[in-house]
């Protein structure tokens, strides 16, 4: 998979476009571009991971997803054949906007959970679904809770449910009660993990017409525009610090630039000046903040009449932490530099003139220099959750 989100969604002459417009510092005009882009995700591929231990029939599942039998051409490693150590993807014809990856068996790695989502790059699948077997187990729950954490969705599936019907009927068991039985504890036992419990399906791989296996066909084909749009959803200040960083490098290097002639000014051995020094240049680096990246409120006026929002609500959701002040700031740098200079000054035998000019041209860069750039990460923070919450309404008209 692409390690670029933009590239999911725009083809390379709509990114030129985006990063041409942020570039002019029009940032209204790149949020209501993917605004444009979230009301029409047609085609847009969908990966979905396929998850279980070996022998939970997850493979055998993909298999009959895409109608073909385990000793056909193409077809996913099923039983002792299945030792694949990297996920696989499959395509699925009846929904080709679907890739399916068929992940590494659960128990095939002998590592704990952390290692092996880390392996098969668990954050990166847009959907996931469950195969288990047999009972709910305890690694079910713990991949639930990791996809819940993620803010994605995902189906349950009891495979082999072919299994559990013959032993009901030797236990004259009614299999609707049954049914109904296994439903509410995989319910149960989701409630027991603090995880809302997802859409339940119970199949026989080999039965592909008989129980769930016709509903989870057609729920999965009726959920793809909400799986897409979630998927958009999600991705949109990850979008924006994409289309962010073209600009960020080139402003990082004017930070540099007046931490530098802070620390040379601020060497100066004048009282207050190193304070004054950085003050002066974290205005003037604010400035130009505002210069190249326009002012946030402007920002937010100007978005609201173009996305039917009130200016209120745009600017609450933007409001958050503000960037370090002086105030706050000081307590943690200045002992440091403090140990510096003193050592500075024991290590060369400086005199006290020399060890003021140092401490001076030093706290003056360093106050520069962290507080703008907390400044730069806040105010391209504050544009990824103006782009989020600007468009938010069109995805939950999709839940």
């Amino acid at each position: 998979m692409t390690s670029s989100v933009l590239h999911k969604y725009f083809g390379a002459e709509e990114l030129r476009s985006l990063q041409s417009l942020y570039s002019k510092g029009d940032v209204v005009t790149v949020i209501l571009e993917l605004k444009r882009k979230a009301e029409d995700l047609a085609g847009v591929k969908i990966n979905v991971a396929v998850l279980g231990d070996v022998g939970s029939g997850k493979s055998t599942f993909i298999n009959a997803m895409r109608d073909v039998r385990s000793d056909d051409p193409g077809a996913a490693s099923t039983g002792n054949d299945e030792a694949s150590m990297v996920p696989t993807a499959y395509h699925l014809p009846s929904l080709p906007d679907i890739q399916l990856w068929d992940l590494p068996g659960l128990n095939s790695f002998g590592f704990e959970l952390n290692h092996y989502l880390k392996q098969v790059n668990f954050e990166s699948y847009d959907f996931y679904i469950i195969v288990s077997q047999s009972r709910f187990r305890e690694c079910d729950g713990e991949l639930s809770k990791r996809i819940q954490a993620q803010q994605k969705e995902f189906y349950y599936i009891r495979s082999k449910i072919d299994n559990d019907a013959y032993s009901m009927q030797m236990q004259r068991i009614d299999f609707s009660q049954g049914q109904m039985q296994i439903i509410r504890d995989c319910v149960k036992n989701f409630k027991s993990v603090a995880v809302k419990p997802p859409a339940i399906f119970l199949i026989s791989s080999f039965d592909v017409k008989e129980y769930d296996f016709p509903k989870l066909k057609s729920t999965l084909a009726t959920d793809l525009q909400s799986i897409r749009s979630n998927t958009f959803s999600r991705a949109i200040p990850e979008m924006m610090l994409e289309i962010q960083q073209s600009k960020r490098r080139p402003i990082m290097w004017v930070i540099v630039l007046l931490t530098f002639l802070s620390g040379a000014v601020g060497i100066i051995q004048a009282p207050g000046l190193p304070f004054l020094t950085a003050i002066a240049c974290t205005a003037a680096g604010w400035m130009y903040f505002q210069w190249q990246l326009g002012i946030r409120d402007l920002v937010v006026w100007n978005l609201s009449g173009r996305v039917n929002k009130p200016a209120s609500l745009l600017k609450t959701e933007t409001e958050h932490q503000p960037p370090f002040t002086l105030l706050r700031f000081a307590p943690k740098v200045l002992p440091f530099i403090l140990i510096v200079v003193c050592m500075i000054a024991v290590f060369t035998d400086c005199h006290y003139s020399v060890t003021v000019a140092v401490f001076g041209a030093m706290s003056s860069s360093a106050f520069t220099f962290l507080i703008l750039k907390d400044s730069l990460d806040d105010w391209l923070l504050s544009q990824q959750i103006l782009a989020k919450t600007a468009l938010q309404q069109e995805d939950d008209d999709h839940l």
